[in-house]
């Protein structure tokens, strides 16, 4: 069984939605999956607390339609239920929608939509903005709805008589709940590992939320059956140890990722560079990925034994792919001679494609509040919209640049970052 959670807009509640509903399941005994549509690494941390199960990412421009298949499938094995949160609107991408949107990913999984709604100020008017996206593509799939911010079940009865008008269900319903806001900064919300009440908040989020199971499993069983064959991963890491930078400065990894690099042999060897006293032993290579280095910039410099043993790898030739955050943190620590400096607004954001100084192309992700400058040598020519920059330093044995990169099905890529 299969839904997905759309949203009329950001900012409707989807997420908040999400998670308490993620959290009931659980309460009621069903083992949940969640998914996140996007490149988005946030929200996935704060689906993993509210169910306890790893969240996937799906995103149509890092994978192809039949590598989300794969990603999706991977996922839910084993759950009863699998729930996708969907990104921005239900029909915001690339293309008018047509790429890269909630709806777009529902289509092409086969998964049926059920549209949150914010219905605060309104009743029939909501159905009206809900008859609109379900008029908006006659494909629209959306099979019904979820009504947020409700003032009572007073109100949530006529939102619900309103939306049987048009022909559509409704699942449950929230309350406005001041309580449930989540604090935001600049590259969205607060991440899961600097919120301490975050099980509080969704634990109170559950016991706000009122569903209706008939109705939610009645649509999460007309999902398609996801039918793809396994990925065949060449075993290009055997034997081989990498070091995993993971903590509260570096959270952001697609969780594919992991499943690839262990599937082409290799072992993940987990560290803190703001808490433990040096990188691990034996490595072959050294993954720093993602995430707020910026925010505990105090604690990673001021970790003296760690920053002189990740310089004494760089030094000595160790294997280093280093991504955004990661490259910020070796800039941060002299590792890199790499000038940076946090800026007020994103410098980029979106959809780009990389191409390799061989001229291998592949997809990316851009998202950063910081720029850098440095006299290193680029590797990668990065283009959006006819636009071209370079990116990618090289030094010593080390590759550091801001593109996001998700390598589930292309282990050559994987090979050109960690071989």
């Amino acid at each position: 069984m299969r839904v997905m959670l759309a949203g009329i807009s950001s900012g409707c509640g989807k997420t908040t939605a999400t998670l308490a509903l993620l959290r009931a399941l659980q309460n009621r005994g069903l083992r949940v999956a969640p998914f996140k549509s996007g490149p988005d690494y946030i929200d996935p941390g704060f689906h993993r607390v509210a169910c306890g199960r790893v969240c996937h990412n799906l995103d149509e421009w890092l994978c192809s339609p039949e590598a989300v298949k794969r990603v999706l499938k991977i996922g839910a094995e084993g759950a009863d239920l699998a729930v996708i949160e969907g990104a921005m609107g239900m029909y915001d991408g690339l293309q008018g929608g047509s790429l890269c949107s909630a709806w777009s990913l529902a289509r092409h999984t086969g998964t049926p939509v059920i549209l949150v709604v914010d219905a605060s100020g309104s009743a029939a008017s909501a159905a009206a903005t809900a008859l609109g996206f379900l008029k908006y593509r006659e494909d629209s799939g959306i099979a019904g709805v979820f009504v947020n911010r409700v003032s009572g079940e007073r109100h949530y009865a006529l939102v619900r008589e309103a939306m049987a008008g048009i022909g559509l269900s409704c699942v449950g319903w929230m309350p406005k709940d001041n309580e449930l806001h989540m604090p935001d900064r600049h590259l969205g919300l607060v991440p899961v590992e600097e919120r301490p009440d975050v099980e509080t908040q969704i634990a109170r989020a559950a016991s706000l939320i009122h569903i209706d199971m008939d109705a939610l499993t009645a649509i999460a069983r007309t999902a398609e059956p996801i039918d793809v064959p396994p990925m065949a991963f060449p075993p290009l890491f055997k034997g081989r140890r990498i070091g995993l930078a993971k903590d509260a400065a570096f959270s952001f990894t697609y969780e594919a990722n992991l499943i690839a690099l262990r599937a082409m042999g290799a072992e993940l060897a987990t560290f803190s560079p703001a808490k433990d006293a040096a990188l691990p032993t034996d490595l072959d290579a050294l993954y720093l990925p993602g995430g707020f280095p910026e925010v505990f910039e105090a604690e990673l410099k001021g970790n003296a034994s760690m920053v002189q043993s990740v310089k004494a790898a760089v030094e000595g030739g160790l294997r280093v792919y280093a991504e955004c955050g990661g490259m910020l943190y070796l800039a941060m620590i002299g590792a890199i001679p790499v000038a940076w400096q946090m800026t007020k607004r994103l410098q980029r954001f979106g959809y780009v494609t990389v191409q390799d100084a061989d001229g291998y192309r592949f997809p990316a992700h851009e998202f950063h509040h910081s720029v850098t400058e440095s006299e290193l040598p680029q590797r990668f020519t990065v283009e959006k919209r006819g636009a071209t920059w370079p990116e990618g330093y090289v030094y010593k044995n080390l590759l550091a640049g801001y593109p996001h990169i998700h390598f589930f099905e292309r282990p050559e890529l994987a090979e050109r970052l960690f071989l």
